[in-house]
């Protein structure tokens, strides 16, 4: 077994150092933290259309629309301005759009967070006002997968489309992303640990090298406690 740690990964003493499984710690976080959270989802229902809902029943590629990528920007827009303005740190969780993700990439690089030896962006999350993380139910599935899924899908801030996905794994990659907010897929309605689907989701990015393990490792606890963020620590085993 090999644990995945800040900028290496180790074998780990007395297990199988030829087996395919890596060690994660995960920072299982709580809402009410020194620095002030956000979720996109609290705000955006104040938006909710509710004739796109009615539409959805029938055409269920629709609903990302019931919380449309409009208002979610606007939102995001001015939690990043007013954190700026008011020299105040925030987290900003559930993020869906390439436009967010610019808008950090801008104030990322005037902060000279971007590392051209690497092509990405190297963030030291203490020393930003503004950060942001992704629910991976929002890069689980794209916009083709309503037409399957029906109302399964029905999450808020909602599923969008593919090109809309991909942003997100880029945002991640890029280091631009602080986060990947693992709840309510943490734990199994048992409340006996880790879900099965959380964690075949996560080998078939490291398998298919979509995510890699350390940047994995960053974006479920470094980057997290980096923006000052408290939780306890649950460690998760990931096949690969």
């Amino acid at each position: 077994m090999k644990k995945v740690q800040k900028n290496k990964i180790s074998n780990v003493d007395n297990t199988d150092i030829f087996d395919s499984i890596f060690l994660f710690d995960v920072l299982n976080w709580w809402e009410k933290q020194d620095i002030e959270i956000i979720f996109l989802s609290d705000l955006l229902e104040k938006k909710k259309n509710l004739e796109m809902l009615e539409k959805a029943k029938i055409k269920p590629a629709s609903y990302s629309n019931v919380y449309s990528p409009q208002d979610e920007l606007e939102i995001f827009r001015n939690i990043f301005d007013g954190a700026i303005q008011n020299n105040k740190k925030v987290h900003i969780v559930w993020i869906t759009l390439k436009e967010e993700i610019e808008i950090l990439e801008k104030y990322y690089l005037k902060l000279w967070f971007f590392n051209e030896d690497i092509n990405c962006f190297d963030v030291d999350f203490s020393k930003v006002l503004v950060s942001a993380s992704v629910k991976i139910e929002n890069i689980m599935w794209r916009g083709s997968d309503y037409k399957r899924m029906w109302e399964k899908m029905f999450f808020n801030p909602p599923v969008r489309e593919s090109g809309q996905v991909k942003a997100m794994f880029k945002g991640i990659n890029r280091g631009v992303t602080a986060g990947l907010y693992l709840s309510p897929l943490l734990t199994s309605p048992q409340g006996r640990g880790i879900t099965q689907t959380l964690l075949d989701f996560l080998s078939e990015q490291i398998l298919q090298e979509n995510i890699l393990p350390l940047t994995l490792w960053k974006i479920l606890k470094y980057n997290l406690e980096e923006v000052g963020i408290k939780g306890e620590d649950i460690e998760m085993k990931i096949m690969y």
